[in-house]
């Protein structure tokens, strides 16, 4: 039976490998300069079961799913040997090929650090593992500690042979390894034996194509034992297991000596290689041997050559293992919180980490300006258990790597509060990423710098005053086109440049004369939902600055139109007959005359021009950015006026409900979030009626069109559905307008003016809003479908069925009806937060006597059951009930709601809820993974095998940590904590703390803004909400210098409001009664 604890910063958990079968990773960060890779683990064997350099297509140990890493790690992963002196069998720790009783195995999970060990009571060994990524070094390398301890009661001599029994040769494509694996053989090299580090690659580039390259980076092995003695390794695994292909049983290291493995030639050709360590030792008892492995990867193996002294020293290790831990509580600091329940406050630092793995760690470059921002350390969140997903770190300093729009925009949700000087970077971003028709690109990629025009006289000024004349030509060509910091930084380091000036300085001076670029590309579609999270960035900017709120909406021309390589097509070309039923096939379409005409790339970063796409960049202000966006959802909602149509070939948030645009399908949480836009813009447009803006003229006539369309439904002159058919039309004919670019010409238009236009579009939202909840039986459904009650067959001028580019016949549809979905909790939970308390109160008891509450685990689900539903609603249906998307807990839809409640004022059912719903409260032991991390989903109890119920599955990184972090600021400091009145900024720190969350000292304790230290101390126990809550009284402040200053009353205002957003206060007292 296996036991879960949390002990002081490691989650511990006993009998790890008879425990519920999970995967989980190590966060694959090596610092400001250091070279990232990725590291898999499961707890299963010796726990890591797959690392790698840059994405899963460069594995060093092969990249499995975590179904097969959980089969084939104790075979296939890290492996120990060891023969004791009379004692003819070879001892295995943490094998599991068959049962030992005797063996006590422990795990423990850090941030940075992975431990495993095993005490065996008969064998009167110990064996402890330790795993850490090297930071802070020009190549990247995976940390493998082995400690072998003689706990019996009398000396043991004993031979030790660890290693791996695979190590892919750099070149070797992952998917090409599981495909042609045979072949691959072939091209298998392991070089430097000489120098007992041996360097693992292939000798040229293994596509069949006509241009073959050399290959000259490559994975290294580098082994030494605890006196800094280097270890050669053996890289034959035929020399370990003989004729044993299924890596069970060392065969013949069980018949010989290590001496007599270490002295027989190595044949690494024609077969995958391995790398394994051996040593003999004789062990006192109490005494222990210790051998340390770096396995990486390198550009030039000369560079580990030339340090093997320095690398083989336990010294080292030591140091650069402090080192990985602290980087990583360093980072986390900024969430830094103090609390009652430890746990809690180490899930807030591990929430805080995932969510920037995911979505970037806001770094400020000096650019001699107000500094420009790149994202470190995210990736794409792909792992064993979202073997789907292509993750990508770049192996170089300062780490950027990709992800997609979704996540990455709602990952840095709250980048402002934890790093004020973040400003309006993301808000830019993710605006200039929103198309002219509404949509945006699926991947993101970490931005690029490129010299300014008209700088290169400034570039060559800072190069000859840089850069050695001999160095000069490299240091040009570094900066030449797109770059990004860590690649300027690695090409010094890599080519030797020598600078005459710091790195720092240098490249400070090169990013104040560059500017910087969003990288995207299409990917491969338009969800309905992705623009949804732009309004959060906004709210999480004025949460912080409330004073720069006109400047934000209009002060800034800097937001441009991402300009897609694909189209959406007309209904004339979608809507077709199949089977007998009129659907939506075939939405888009890759637009190669676009291409052609403008001379472009299908995968590159364009933007919208003007001059018909020929001309200059366009650009505008977040205002008509606004506009822009919510006109086009507007013109995108259903035949009965209630959700925004999945019209462009993708679903919203649920990906699994992919049949849905082939269905006509709506969905009501967009239409949540486009009142809450269109609410924002009326409410913006009274408080600045005096401007006016400038828009481009397509947008200015599609705005008038569709508002005319909307005043003529208002006055009964259009019914629903000739509403809808005449606003499609609009949108049709104004992406046709748009197709190439526009005209460059602008409207002027009073900001008043767009006002009256907004408040009938909130009218026109609202009622379709409450339609929906009548129709949804008093809780709004997330879904709709419409089926084409009548409808005609378009046919040319002989009399032919016009045929789509799908293949199939079209249609026009001359009437809908449509069908709400069953109850999903991401309309509630989306429409909550717009709702007062007195209504959210009312949705809350109804969504909780409803089939949406899993009653049996105290947690909501994302659906009831979808039995009644047929399979082309998506791959949901064809899910097993409570797993994935159909009907589990999905963690973050779930967060989603909670933090509905909270911000919704109902404080008692929230922490309530929190009990039962927070993985930090959560029984390990049902959830069967570390409560610190949260998983994707939740097995809900409707799943048909009772063993997963409670369960969590799918390792860390989704939108939930960015749920909980809203949660969590406005626990710690409440709503609107800046604001601005009487023309004076004042903060307002209002938590909503329980009592039971206080110290025994009556205190709770937080890191603000990044830097602040607040500390509330209540003098009684109490909540800080609510009739008998307690509240702020007075505050003690502590300046940087370290000056103290007293402040009665419950808020700090003008001065004192802005040092503290300044970064210039220290800490805060605050005292409540």
């Amino acid at each position: 039976m296996s036991n879960y604890r949390f002990e002081k910063d490691a989650f511990v958990i006993e009998q790890y490998d008879l425990a519920k079968p999970f995967s989980s990773f190590l966060p694959g960060i090596a610092g400001l300069k250091g070279i990232p890779m990725w590291t898999f683990y499961v707890n299963r064997g010796q726990g890591i079961s797959s690392f790698g350099i840059r994405d899963k297509n460069s594995p060093i140990m092969e990249f499995s799913p975590a179904n097969i890493s959980y089969k084939n790690v104790s075979a296939t992963g890290f492996r120990t040997f060891i023969k004791m002196a009379g004692t003819p069998a070879v001892y295995e720790p943490f094998q599991s090929f068959q049962p030992d009783t005797k063996a006590r195995r422990t795990m423990l999970i850090r941030q940075n650090e992975l431990v495993i060990e095993e005490e065996h009571a008969d064998k009167g060994l110990r064996t402890s593992v330790s795993y850490f990524q090297l930071p802070g070094e020009d190549f990247a390398a995976l940390v493998r500690q082995v400690s072998v301890t003689n706990i019996g009661a009398r000396a043991e001599s004993l031979e030790l042979l660890d290693g791996m029994p695979e190590i892919l040769p750099y070149g070797i494509e992952n998917s090409g390894y599981k495909e042609v694996g045979n072949l691959l053989r072939s091209w298998m090299e392991v070089k430097n034996l000489d120098r007992g580090i041996p360097f693992y690659k292939v000798r040229s580039s293994t596509h069949d194509e006509a241009e073959v390259t050399e290959v000259t980076n490559g994975h290294f092995y580098l082994s030494f034992d605890q006196h800094g003695n280097l270890i050669k390794p053996i890289v034959d695994f035929e020399l370990i297991f003989g004729g044993n292909t299924s890596l069970i049983h060392p065969d013949r290291f069980a018949a010989g000596s290590i001496e007599s493995l270490m002295q027989a030639t190595p044949y690494p050709v024609n077969k995958v290689p391995c790398g394994f360590s051996g040593l003999s030792a004789r062990l006192e008892p109490g005494e222990t041997e210790t051998v340390y492995t770096l396995v990486g990867h390198v550009n030039d193996i000369g560079k580990i050559n030339k340090r093997s002294k320095d690398l083989c020293s336990p010294a080292y290790i030591l140091d650069k293992r402090k080192e990985a831990s602290a980087l990583t509580r360093q980072l986390t600091d900024d969430v830094a919180t103090q609390t009652g329940l430890p746990v809690f406050d180490e899930y807030s630092r591990q929430s805080y980490l995932d969510n920037f793995l995911r979505g970037g760690y806001p770094f400020i470059f000096d650019n001699g300006k107000d500094g420009a921002v790149v994202h470190l350390y995210s990736r794409k969140h792909g792992d064993p258990e979202r073997d789907y997903n292509f993750f990508s770190l770049a192996p170089e300093y300062y780490s950027q790597g990709n992800g997609n729009f979704r996540d990455m925009n709602q990952n840095r949700r709250n980048d402002v509060f934890f790093n004020p000087k973040v400003g309006t970077f993301n808000i830019r971003m993710f605006f200039s990423l929103i198309q002219a028709d509404g949509y945006n690109p699926l991947s993101v990629e970490g931005t690029r710098f490129r010299v300014a025009p008209g700088m290169e006289g400034e570039l060559d000024k800072l190069l000859q005053v840089s850069a050695a004349q001999e160095d000069y030509d490299k240091l040009a060509k570094a900066c030449t086109g797109d770059f990004t910091p860590g690649k300027i930084i690695n090409a010094i380091s890599d080519q030797g440049i020598r600078l005459a000036i710091a790195e720092e300085r240098f490249l400070s001076g090169l990013l104040t004369i560059s500017e910087q670029h969003f990288a995207a590309s299409f990917g491969e579609g338009f969800w309905s939902d992705h623009w949804t999270y732009n309004m959060d960035l906004v709210d999480g900017f004025l949460d912080i600055y409330p004073d720069r709120y006109e400047e934000l909406l209009f002060g800034e021309n800097a937001y441009t139109f991402f300009d897609s390589p694909v189209y959406v097509l007309p209904r004339s070309e979608k809507v077709v007959i199949s089977r007998g039923k009129v659907r939506q096939y075939g939405a888009l379409l890759e637009d190669e005359e676009k291409l052609n005409k403008l001379g472009r790339k299908r995968n590159a970063a364009e933007w919208l021009r003007v001059d018909g796409g020929q001309g200059d960049i366009y650009r505008t202000n977040l205002f008509v950015k606004m506009i822009s966006l919510s006109l086009n959802k507007m013109a995108t909602l259903d035949p009965y006026g209630m959700g925004v149509e999945m019209e462009a070939n993708k679903p919203g948030w649920n990906d699994a409900m992919n049949g849905l645009p082939g269905l006509f399908g709506s969905g009501m949480s967009e239409t949540m979030e486009l009142k809450r836009m269109v609410a924002f813009i009326v409410e913006a447009a009274e408080r600045f009626g005096h401007h006016t803006v400038m828009v481009p003229e397509e947008i200015a006539s599609y705005l008038e069109s569709v508002y005319d369309a909307v005043q003529q439904y208002q006055t009964g002159a259009l019914d629903s559905f000739r509403y809808w058919d005449r606003v499609a039309g609009q949108r049709e004919s104004y992406r046709a307008s748009v197709r190439y670019g526009i005209s460059g010409l602008e409207v002027e238009i009073p900001v008043k003016h767009v006002k009256r236009i907004y408040a009938a579009f909130l009218d026109k939202i609202e009622e379709g809003i409450q339609r929906a909840e009548q129709l949804g039986g008093g809780i709004v459904p997330t879904y709709f479908r419409f089926e084409a009650e009548r409808f005609e067959e378009i046919r040319d001028a002989e009399g032919s069925p016009v045929i789509t580019r799908y293949g199939l016949p079209a249609a026009k549809v001359l009437e809908f009806k449509a069908y709400a979905l069953p109850h999903f909790l991401e309309a509630p939970a989306r429409g909550m937060k717009l709702a007062n308390e007195g209504q959210a109160r009312a949705m809350y008891d109804r969504i909780k006597a409803s089939d949406l509450y899993d009653a049996a685990l105290g947690m909501y689900k994302t659906s009831v059951s979808l039995e009644g539903e047929g399979d082309e609603i998506g791959r949901i249906r064809a899910f097993t009930a409570g797993w994935l998307e159909r009907e589990s807990v999905f963690l973050h839809m779930t967060y989603k709601y909670l933090l509905s409640l909270l911000k919704a004022g109902l404080y008692d059912e929230f922490f309530s809820e929190i009990k039962t719903s927070l993985i930090p409260f959560l029984d390990p032991a049902v959830y069967g993974r570390s409560t610190l991390e949260n998983s994707s989903f939740i097995a809900s109890s409707v799943n048909p095998d009772p063993h997963v119920h409670g369960r969590g599955f799918v390792a860390r990184l989704s939108g939930s940590t960015a749920e909980f972090l809203s949660m969590w600021i406005m626990m710690m400091a409440g709503k609107n904590v800046f604001r601005y009145e009487d023309n004076q900024l004042q903060l307002h720190l209002n938590p909503v703390i329980p009592a039971w969350l206080f110290d025994d000292r009556q205190e709770v304790s937080f890191t603000f803004l990044g830097s602040v230290k607040v500390t509330y101390r209540s003098e009684r126990a109490a909540n800080t909400f609510g009739q008998d809550g307690v509240a702020i009284q007075r505050f003690t402040l502590t300046t940087a210098g370290g000056d103290n200053f007293e402040v009665d009353g419950p808020l700090l205002t003008g001065k004192w409001a802005h040092e503290v957003r300044n970064g210039n206060i220290r800490s805060i007292l605050a005292v409540m009664r």
